[in-house]
């Protein structure tokens, strides 16, 4: 009772000196009060299953997780390629070269994971 009274701001019982009726009638209301407020918000929408999300963040990290491990053997033939015809254009490849070439494969990575969809809609 104490409790539920001090998060409304209302006074609490003086400890050691019990509850009155009007107290414990009072948080009783606010208790009610708040469990509709929180039926109506999950009827609205506002609210989503604790569990869902819970499985639903671990699920999109595994996700991540799985395509940032497979990236490289993915992405390591293509820069070579790539390296190969700037090798073949200039004669030679430059650490900025490198550097542009694997920048390119990590943006394009990123935006593929960007693109992840959530499931909550």
């Amino acid at each position: 009772v104490g409790e539920t009274l001090r998060e409304e701001g209302l006074p609490t019982p003086v400890t050691g000196g019990g509850t009155t009726f009007l107290q414990a009638k009072t948080a009783n209301e606010v208790l009610k009060a708040q469990e509709r407020k929180l039926k109506l918000a999950k009827l609205k929408g506002e609210l989503i299953d604790r569990d869902r999300a819970l499985g639903l963040v671990f699920r999109l990290a595994r996700e991540e997780r799985d395509a940032w491990v497979a990236w490289p053997a993915r992405a390591a033939a293509l820069m070579a390629s790539n390296w190969g015809v700037m090798i073949a254009d200039h004669g030679v490849l430059e650490p900025a070269m490198r550097q542009k070439v694997r920048e390119a494969h990590v943006r394009a990575q990123l935006e593929g994971l960007a693109k992840v969809r959530s499931g909550l809609e």
